[in-house]
């Protein structure tokens, strides 16, 4: 641990430590947020805390600073906790065990809480630092962030005076985020009527395929394993005669489901078998190595009590094809950025309905409006009904961008080389915060993290020093430095 703590910089890794020792999961902030509240008390820095738990801290600028140019750098306290199967602890109330491996920082059999307690640690070595040339800082502490952008939703911007915020929640530290995708969710609601189930029972199954996140996965083919079944009961009902029984597929609204079960009542089993084993071939051609894995089988099974009426089940089946999913539109303005998308996450057969749900994103708000509308249209025409929720806002890319340039210009100056500028189609904080002080110049950046969310996350701490050094310099330009 003396090491580790020797590390530079000193005051980011002694931070991480401290923190590290606190609980803070999501939800669980509240002691995360005492202590930032005791650090500003014990640094005679102003510091407010709002009803859910978002911690504000500012600090005046370096005497000989330009104050014009105040800046907001932001992140959130809380982290994901995950643990391997045979690591006792208690997220609760234990603290994240710290250990330094080949110049990478891990935890002990836990997540290791740099998403985003990397931002915690740079925040509270910057406003501890007074050496340090800045401008007038206001760093903001958001809670709740990975189960919904919560804090930063709920957050009062009207106090904010800066023009210009730096995001610490992406990285890696020569990538610069300029815009992000929002996102909300859909939900469609079928009642079918069911009747005794007649002919023979055969359950199809899609398995095997890659998945993925279904903002930063979306714009890469893979196949929907719920849309990919809507093809096959489609291309069945062509050829012979069957009924849906029940359907279910995926388990969460923003991953693309890998798998899909239907259960249907068949009278040509032997029709059936040799469709699923044609279009098991077809499919796994036009996915090609990306979705490798994939496998359409179909058994006969034991038969349920009820079968769908045969109008909502060829309603159901047509609804799956036509739902929109996937890439909906490109940016015009950055090339090879998806702009907006609809990923059908889940599917689910629950007594006499079947539910369906979305997850749009888009980082155009008057998009995400038209794919809201296709889905309401979607829903009227199939006889649902439909709900909207967790809706949150993106942040588009700006042609323009003072802050942009100077992070380009310090990179450039420290490293010899050009810093990568990217755009995202996830959510990020920056979407909310900027829908409320629509006036700010935003970026994100942050050190390289590897396995988050799992276990095995781990911490680049070369890269942390470089991501000081480039912080270090964007404030003293920011400041008035020459």
């Amino acid at each position: 641990m003396s090491d580790f703590l020797n590390r530079e910089p000193k005051a980011f890794f002694r931070y991480f430590q401290q923190i590290s020792a606190i609980p803070r999961g999501s939800g669980n902030e509240k002691a995360m947020g005492d202590y930032l509240v005791g650090f500003a008390l014990n640094h005679n820095l102003e510091c407010t805390r709002d009803e859910v738990g978002n911690v504000l801290i500012r600090k005046p600028a370096f005497p000989s600073a330009r104050v014009e140019d105040a800046v907001l750098i932001q992140g959130h306290m809380d982290m994901v906790c995950e643990k391997n199967v045979d690591t006792v602890h208690d997220f609760m109330k234990d603290p994240i065990e710290l250990e330094e491996r080949d110049g990478f920082l891990y935890a002990k059999g836990t997540t290791l809480g740099a998403d985003d307690g990397a931002a915690v640690a740079y925040m509270l070595a910057i406003l501890d630092d007074d050496t340090l040339l800045h401008p007038d800082l206001e760093c903001l502490f958001t809670v709740q962030e990975e189960t919904g952008l919560i804090g930063a939703e709920r957050f009062d911007a009207s106090p904010i005076r800066a023009k210009l915020m730096i995001n610490l929640d992406s990285g890696p530290d020569d990538t610069l985020l300029i815009s992000c995708a929002g996102g909300m969710r859909t939900h469609l609601t079928k009642e079918v009527t069911f009747l005794p189930f007649s002919g023979e029972a055969m359950k199809i199954s899609i398995r095997g395929l890659a998945g993925g996140h279904s903002g930063d996965d979306i714009g890469k083919c893979r196949g929907n394993a719920i849309k990919l079944m809507g093809r096959v009961l489609l291309n069945l009902s062509e050829e012979t005669a069957i009924c849906l029984a029940k359907i279910g597929g995926g388990g969460k609204d923003n991953a693309i489901p890998r798998e899909c079960d239907a259960v249907i009542a068949a009278a040509d089993p032997q029709a059936v078998r040799e469709m699923i084993k044609r279009l098991d071939t077809v499919i796994k051609q036009e996915l090609g190595v990306k979705d490798g894995g994939f496998q359409l089988t179909c058994e006969s099974c034991e038969a349920p009590s009820q079968m769908m009426e045969g109008k909502d089940s060829k309603e159901l089946i047509a609804l799956l094809n036509l739902a929109p999913n996937g890439v909906l539109t490109m940016s015009p303005r950055m090339e090879g950025l998806v702009e907006s998308s609809c990923n059908l996450g889940v599917i689910v057969t629950e007594k006499n309905k079947v539910v369906l749900t979305f997850a749009p994103r888009s980082s155009v708000e008057s998009l995400q409006d038209d794919t809201g509308l296709k889905l309401e249209l979607l829903a009227k025409t199939f006889g649902c009904s439909y709900s909207h929720d967790s809706r949150y806002p993106g942040w588009q890319y700006e042609p323009q961008s003072k802050l942009r340039e100077i992070f380009a210009q310090c990179y450039r100056e420290l490293n010899g080389g050009a810093m990568k500028m990217e755009a995202i189609h996830a959510g990020l904080e920056c979407g909310l915060i900027k829908a409320k002080k629509p006036e700010l110049d935003i970026v994100s950046t942050g050190p390289v993290i590897y396995d988050f969310h799992t276990p095995n996350e781990h911490l680049d701490m070369d890269s942390c020093l470089r991501l000081w050094k480039l912080l270090k310099k964007v404030l003293g330009m920011l400041a008035g430095k020459v």
